[in-house]
């Protein structure tokens, strides 16, 4: 299994060392960003969500990115790497339409209104395992709801949409795939299978009763999503939870030939030597793994063929 690993950073260097060379480090954010835009989402259960839209130029080809933080973070941890996914440097590189979100109880979405007028004060620390499936079930159902409005404006292709998450977030990533790839289509419009791709920081085999092994049940999530996976090795949980994650994907995703991983690839493990966790694999450059992101979705979502529609309300 070592070896598949070593050998995917090796593939990822030699296929694009050109690119990789020309890409910046997460620390050198373009200066040439977009504006963005910040917005509050109201779920069907009464939480004020916070949020900030990271427009791409890219207009409806851009790729949705919805970046969601872990336990006891806000959506603030993400934007040096949202504002390099927004605006690269590198000219050869896609601009993304980035949407980082403050899960209920984290950040500034701290409050719900019930039916009856009563507010509740969400803290982190106080949550419940049903205020974690209604991040699921209601947050992110706000979130799709904001991200449709921004495809049916063109500003994005909600077809080629990628979740990201770290320790928590990942868990609610995963958990949103399933729920989205098990929605039934419509004849006359797109209502679901818009995850197309998840990329996975420090994911626990369970959090908050949210388990990923029961969401990568769903057939879609565990054989047509890509999938790329990051943890630190010095962390013997996340390491463990990691590989076993792996190990099952591995079955539906094989290695393609040689000739034919640029374009095929769509499994992806990376071990840090290291024993932080979660949202600082992705954002500290010390790890680089603003060049692995890119190439990432590049290969699989920008250059996939997921044709944009427009959606019904």
């Amino acid at each position: 299994m070592r070896g598949y690993w070593f050998l995917s950073w090796i593939i990822l260097f030699l296929m694009f060392c050109g690119a990789v060379n020309a890409l910046p480090v997460l620390a050198q954010t373009s200066a040439r960003a977009a504006e963005t835009e910040e917005v509050k989402l109201k779920t069907k259960d009464g939480v004020k969500l916070a949020a900030t839209f990271f427009p791409s130029k890219l207009g409806q080809e851009a790729v949705p990115i919805v970046m969601l933080h872990d336990d006891q973070e806000s959506r603030a941890v993400f934007n040096s790497l949202a504002r390099a996914l927004q605006n690269p440097e590198g000219q050869e590189l896609q601009s993304h339409a980035v949407l980082t979100v403050d899960l209920r109880g984290h950040g500034e979405s701290t409050t719900q209104v019930g039916r009856n007028g009563k507010i509740r004060r969400l803290e982190a620390d106080r949550l419940r395992s049903a205020d974690y499936q209604n991040m699921v079930l209601f947050d992110m159902e706000a979130v799709r709801k904001f991200l449709r409005q921004k495809n049916d404006a063109g500003q994005l292709n909600l077809n080629k949409l990628c979740l990201l998450g770290s320790g928590m977030g990942a868990n609610v990533a995963t958990a949103y795939a399933a729920y989205d790839w098990d929605i039934p289509p419509l004849a006359r419009t797109k209502q679901g299978q818009d995850v197309k791709a998840l990329i996975l920081a420090s994911p626990k085999r369970s959090f908050g009763g949210l388990s990923i092994m029961r969401a990568l049940k769903q057939p879609g999530v565990r054989q047509r999503l890509s999938v790329l996976l990051v943890y630190g090795a010095q962390d013997s949980s996340a390491s463990k939870d990691t590989k076993n994650i792996h190990k099952l994907l591995s079955k539906y995703h094989k290695m393609p030939p040689r000739d034919q991983r640029r374009e095929k690839q769509d499994l992806f493990i990376f071990s840090m030597p290291t024993s932080l966790k979660g949202t600082r694999l992705l954002t500290d450059p010390n790890f680089a793994m603003l060049p692995k992101l890119d190439i990432f979705l590049d290969a699989r979502l920008s250059q996939q063929d997921f044709e944009w529609s427009k959606r019904l309300p």
